[in-house]
């Protein structure tokens, strides 16, 4: 299942909508959201639609059977992860790179930097670089600590194509620069774990206005998603809706008025436009 966010382009203002992306279109599903249990304050950790999706997946695919597709150049498509806990955005992780998995270690990203492919990345330090990052990016679907590789891929909800942007460093931290908003864009859908039993299996195009960025296969990731995912429980709890940026291979600039297209087989195709961020300093 291809499970995505939108809104209407005609529909200025409106709620998003809750979809599953399909060859034909898109079927709003959204109703389905109203059987969600109630929520009340102190909120549980984690994405409160991903926490019940196992529950929630009979009524999806239900509804997604009955209701007229609405075509994918009508929708501005947002991220599929509405409320994620943590970006944890792995470092170094390819084979070229040379860093073994336990030397490696983690970065993070705010997660108020999340957006979808109509959002595009905005930039708002205009005088300094920002660079991209195309990587996949794994979604935890269930609660887990200390979880071996081989248990990792079960607490997997799926898997989106994603643009780990970031400003180029010069006396702030990684953390600091990766966080800007639109600078964690993730879409154009998450596909369902059922559908990928071997992400390591996957791999990427990247182009900017057309131009090969950069192919990669995701075997050549130093940790592979099963271990990223083991290696980040064993110092911290994973809640659904976290996401786990695999590491980037291939990094370089970009300015205002570039387009950033990441294409994962199986996954699906994401078109991202650079502009000047109106909260620009």
């Amino acid at each position: 299942m291809r499970l995505c966010r939108f809104t209407l382009k005609t529909d200025a203002g409106q709620q998003p909508r809750l979809g599953v992306m399909g060859e034909d279109g898109i079927r709003d599903v959204t109703t389905v959201a109203d059987s969600l249990p109630p929520l009340r304050w102190p909120l549980p950790q984690g994405d409160h639609f991903f926490a019940h999706f196992a529950e929630l997946r009979p009524q999806i695919q239900a509804l997604a059977a009955t209701v007229t597709p609405i075509a994918r150049e009508r929708v501005n498509l947002l991220s599929p992860v509405a409320n994620p806990g943590k970006f944890i955005c792995g470092v170094g992780n390819w084979k070229h790179h040379g860093a073994p998995l336990g030397m490696m270690g983690f970065l993070f990203k705010m997660t108020s930097a999340a957006a979808g492919e109509s959002d595009g990345v905005r930039i708002r330090w205009t005088d300094r670089t920002t660079l991209h990052e195309p990587e996949l990016a794994i979604v935890i679907g269930r609660q887990c600590t200390n979880v071996t590789e081989a248990e990792a891929l079960d607490h997997v909800a799926g898997y989106t194509c994603a643009l780990d942007m970031t400003m180029k460093e010069e006396k702030e931290f990684y953390s600091f620069c990766k966080s800007f908003d639109t600078y964690g864009t993730l879409g154009p859908c998450l596909v369902t774990a059922d559908e990928i039993p071997d992400p390591s299996a996957l791999g990427y195009a990247f182009r900017v206005n057309g131009e090969l960025r950069g192919t990669r296969k995701f075997a050549d990731l130093t940790g592979s998603p099963a271990q990223l995912v083991a290696f980040a429980s064993s110092a911290m709890t994973l809640y659904p809706g976290d996401v786990i940026f695999s590491g980037a291979a291939d990094v370089g600039p970009v300015v205002p008025g570039d387009v950033m297209t990441i294409e994962i087989p199986g996954i699906g195709r994401m078109d991202v436009a650079v502009t000047v961020s109106p909260d620009a300093r």
